[in-house]
């Protein structure tokens, strides 16, 4: 197969290259394009482009949608740091969808995407804007200035309702606006750290075609993507439709043993012996293995002559090779390989948007505006294997070898624990779909004057599936483990099939499995074990908006510019499951609590834009910007939201801009109505430890909007004399205040033993004062504090032959990344310059994107470096004896990557790109929590990839 693709692809190669290339490689637009230049979006810095590409395209008037600010109508450049992504770089690039794009520019993480989503089990085909590493629920994504119905996972907990990047039509994009600050005053809650405006197209007239294919240089991963786009316009031109239709596909990546650097099986391995065996209490080595062999290991009693012996296939019993070092979960050397065995390294992703847009404009007073599209995506995950910890295997099991019977009855033992990982039986496998139908109805125009107004109507739909196959069941395998032989038929069946004190009736049907042995578990067996669940979530979204703005007077400066607006929007959520789902009756993960929630909230804002000089010595220009915004919630009650800032040009071509903000989150239906997931975990209270099933994610009724306070100030240099030359450097700090987070079990066993009696309410103990089970909600209790720089510099040099020359540097450096659970007693940790993926808040100290183009009419092409700084792998390592490591240093990485476009005609175009083009190996960064030998949030994990791709336009 792999063969036949990589033909495929050679085939689409040379195809391609016999035909001939499309219009002018600086920015791909379809013919009839159009629309004036945005001057508040010129002023904005581009980013991987020049700044006529950015503006090449343009299909938004630029008295309707202004960059950072609902008030200005020409002219001003917002203080707000603002980043705007053309789409000439999301061409020349062949991104399949606009995440591929953003998650390049150094202030975005790519906390949920292809890369990382090998972890996520719940929504794996997902990719979310996540601005400074915030999280994705406290990004806000808008798509012309409005609102998208996010996706909500069944499981909410372990993927935050935000909106999926995937229901974007990319070939509809104009361009991107990112303002990397607080916003929620100008465009609602959600904003603390900033927003992600996509701008569509609005116009076109003609047919662009476009078709790609991508595979991996290891054979795998391969991917292909086709797409149109159309428009007419009609009614002498004042009308215009236009539509999108998109589709691709990826295979993804196997697991971690499809690659060299994964066949190393890297992890941490924690060391409970630190204190008297001179190592440190963690340790980073290869070659760790999962410390449960596939043929099962004896754990105890500690007397017993076979503990520590494993089981051969013929039943005979062995001592188990456990390395050099065992800590009850993971080993370094021995036998066996990682429990990552057949788990995703990239989950596949199948993924398709339409969309459409009509507008008519019935006077200078009224356009009508009708839009709507349907999205849909699916995510393939191949999880965790089966695997007991410790179970009670009876002398009179059924299957129990010889060996081991004569060895219990040499000890006078009648029973031993034991542990397994059932390789035998395959990987859990977690299918996510999502479909998310949209409309709006709008309408725009004039009022007179300097006055504007738009008004809409948009109704979101978010269907969530989430489909699990051979996932163990707790107490099936309970049930089937502990197997005799019936007297009265001489057969072997499950202990709590048969009359006495035993007997459950919930073991009607069960099949005995035999635990011996590598191989040993038999077809009818493992189907038993194992079971199917599902999960849905119906997610709802109605908004009504009203937005007006204009110039009312002027002052001695200029005309003085404000709108004013109001908003009102009703979310639903109803999450259903299948019984063993909502029961909690998956051992591993997959569990999902029903339930449903809504709210609503009503809103009002103001801007304006004051200008105070102009052309005057030392103050070329001077603007103040201030906005304000009421909401009232029905669950959280009424919020402000406010900013003020001002931008300040004391000579032309050098401006300083400067805002202060009160940004707040306003809490989502599952953290105030979600009953949360079901997993087991260890406690310890008071000495006593037990594993125990527990909940920390409940949702809380009585949590409060998180806060974010947001202070930026920067400047923006255009020297007069140097044309097509823009630079800025803007500092930001964002401090989060009443986060809403949740504490682990272990965190509330510490604080009851530490005499919290808050905490101890959140455990069940049985008679004997044993922890039995944890239920914890989530608290406003968490904070976050982030500072750093932006610093971006863009260039264009045009050559005297038509050609042109494009430099584009952008980085963002980060001072710190306070993090702070609010349990009693935490203290702040930054986490800044931590490269792993394990603790929130955790970002590089340094990301920076560099790249330089050349085109001209013929052809364009790009070379990129994309650096990752040096870091900690955890920056907790080596604050403490418990803490140390042997190795906490992660390498700086940088990634080479290569564009290209040939423009044979004016109407076909072919493009070739090879992304990490020196097939750079991601460094070693563990996540033992999902047994993950890198992070996949920053690093690349398919290595060298090629991909070709054929553009027509008619």
């Amino acid at each position: 197969m792999k063969a036949l693709r990589l033909a495929l692809m050679l085939t689409a190669a040379s195809f391609t290259g016999g035909l001939a290339v499309a219009s002018p490689a600086a920015a791909q637009v379809a013919p009839g394009d159009q629309g004036p230049e945005n001057e508040a979006a010129e002023m904005a810095v581009p980013i991987g482009g020049s700044s006529d590409a950015v503006q090449a395209g343009r299909q938004i008037e630029g008295d309707i949608i202004i960059t950072g600010s609902r008030a200005a109508v020409n002219g001003f450049s917002a203080p707000s740091p603002t980043v705007v992504v053309g789409s000439d770089l999301v061409d020349r690039q062949s991104a399949a969808t606009i995440a591929q794009v953003l998650y390049q520019v150094p202030a975005f993480r790519a906390t949920r995407s292809p890369g990382a989503n090998a972890v996520n089990f719940s929504n794996p085909g997902q990719a979310a804007a996540d601005l400074r590493g915030l999280g994705p629920q406290r990004t806000l994504v808008l798509v012309n200035g409005s609102r998208v119905v996010p996706s909500a996972p069944s499981v909410n907990a372990s993927a935050p309702v935000t909106t999926d990047l995937n229901v974007i039509p990319t070939l509809m994009i104009d361009r991107v606006e990112i303002v990397t600050g607080g916003a929620s005053a100008q465009y609602g809650s959600d904003a603390v750290s900033g927003v992600v405006n996509v701008l569509l197209r609005r116009r076109m007239d003609g047919i662009r075609l476009t078709a790609q294919a991508g595979i991996a240089e290891a054979g795998d991963n391969f991917n292909y993507r086709i797409g149109a786009i159309g428009g007419f316009s009609f009614a002498g031109d004042r009308a215009h439709f236009v539509a999108s239709l998109e589709y691709n596909d990826s295979d993804g990546v196997d697991d971690i043993y499809a690659r060299d650097w994964g066949r190393e099986e890297w992890m941490i391995v924690s060391n409970g012996a630190f204190a008297t065996n001179g190592l440190p209490a963690n340790i980073l080595a290869p070659n760790v293995h999962n410390n449960v062999g596939a043929g099962g290991v004896i754990l105890g009693p500690a007397n017993f002559s076979l503990r520590g012996f494993t089981f051969n296939d013929d039943g005979s019993v062995r001592p188990f090779d456990a390395g050099s070092l065992n800590n009850g979960t993971y080993q370094i050397g021995g036998e066996g390989r990682t429990s990552t065995v057949g788990v995703s390294l990239v989950p596949p992703v199948r993924r398709f948007t339409s969309y459409a847009r009509l507008e008519y404009e019935a006077s200078e007073a009224l356009t009508a505006i009708v839009e709507g599209g349907y999205a849909e995506t699916r995510g393939v995950l191949s999880g965790g294997i089966a695997r007991f910890n410790s179970v009670a295997i009876a002398r009179d099991n059924a299957f129990l070898p010889a060996a081991a019977g004569a060895a219990m009855d040499a000890q006078g033992l009648t029973s031993f624990m034991m542990a397994k990982t059932f390789y035998d039986m395959g990987n859990a496998r977690f299918e996510a779909s999502n479909s998310t139908p949209h409309f709006m109805l709008g309408v725009e125009g004039a009022l007179g004057g300097s006055w504007h107004y738009d008004g809409h109507y948009s109704w979101g739909e978010n269907r969530f599936r989430n489909e699990v196959s051979n996932n163990l069941v707790g107490t099936n395998i309970a049930f089937a483990v502990d197997s005799v032989v019936d007297p009265s038929t001489g057969q072997i069946v499950c202990r709590a099939t048969l009359p006495g004190p035993a007997f459950n009736a919930n073991a009607a049907g069960c099949v005995p499995i035999n635990p011996f042995g590598p191989n040993s578990a038999s077809p009818d067996a493992q189907a038993y074990v194992n079971g199917s669940g599902w999960s849905t979530s119906l997610y709802t979204q109605d908004t009504a908006a009203l937005n007006v703005r204009g110039e009312p007077f002027a002052t001695w400066a200029g005309p003085v510019s404000i709108a004013f607006g109001g908003e009102y929007r009703r979310e639903t959520q109803r999450v259903v499951a299948d019984p063993i789902s909502a029961n909690g009756g998956f051992a591993l993960v997959g569990n999902v609590g029903t339930f449903r929630g809504a709210f609503d909230v009503t809103e009002g804002y103001f801007e304006a834009i004051v200008p105070l000089a102009r052309d005057l010595p030392f103050a070329h220009a001077l603007d103040v910007n201030g906005a304000i915004r009421y909401a009232e919630y029905s669950t959280v009650g009424g919020q402000t939201n406010w900013k003020v800032g001002a931008v300040y040009e004391p000579v032309e071509g050098l401006r300083l801009r400067v805002t202060r903000s009160r940004d707040i989150r306003a809490p989502a239906i599952y953290e105030l109505y979600g009953p949360g997931s079901v997993l087991v975990n260890l406690i310890t209270v008071n000495g006593v430890s037990a594993r125990v099933p527990q909940n920390v994610t409940v949702g809380n009724p009585d949590l409060n909007p998180e806060k974010g306070d947001t202070f930026t100030a920067g400047l923006v240099i255009e020297p007069v004399g140097i044309p097509n030359l823009r630079a800025s450097i803007d500092y930001y700090d964002i401090d989060l205040s009443d986060a809403i987070t949740s504490i682990s079990a272990g965190t509330i066993g510490s604080l009851c033993t530490l005499g919290q009696t808050q905490f101890c309410n959140y455990i069940t103990f049985n008679a004997a004062g044993a922890p039995i089970r944890v239920t914890a909600p989530q608290l406003n209790i968490g904070s976050l504090r982030t500072d750093g720089i932006d610093a971006v510099l863009n260039y264009t040099l045009r050559l005297d032959s038509g050609a042109s020359i494009n430099a584009a540097l952008s980085g963002t450096y980060v001072f710190h990344s306070y993090v702070n659970s609010g349990a009693p007693g935490s203290v702040d940790i930054d986490r800044a310059g931590e490269n792993g993926q394990a603790n929130a808040g955790a970002m590089p100290r340094f990301r920076g994107n560099a790249s330089l183009t050349y085109m001209n009419d013929l052809f364009s092409v790009t070379g990129q470096v994309i650096f990752i700084s040096a870091g900690t792998i955890d920056n907790s390592y080596n604050t403490a004896p418990a803490l140390t490591i042997n190795d906490n240093d992660v390498p700086a990485i940088a990634y080479a990557n290569l564009y290209s476009t040939l423009n044979i005609t004016p109407d076909v175009q072919l493009t070739f790109s090879v992304n990490n083009l020196f097939d750079t190996d991601p460094p070693v960064v563990p996540y033992p929590v999902f047994i993950a030998p890198t992070n996949g949030v920053y690093y690349d994990k398919i290595g060298r990839a090629f991909q070709v791709g054929v553009n027509l336009q008619f």
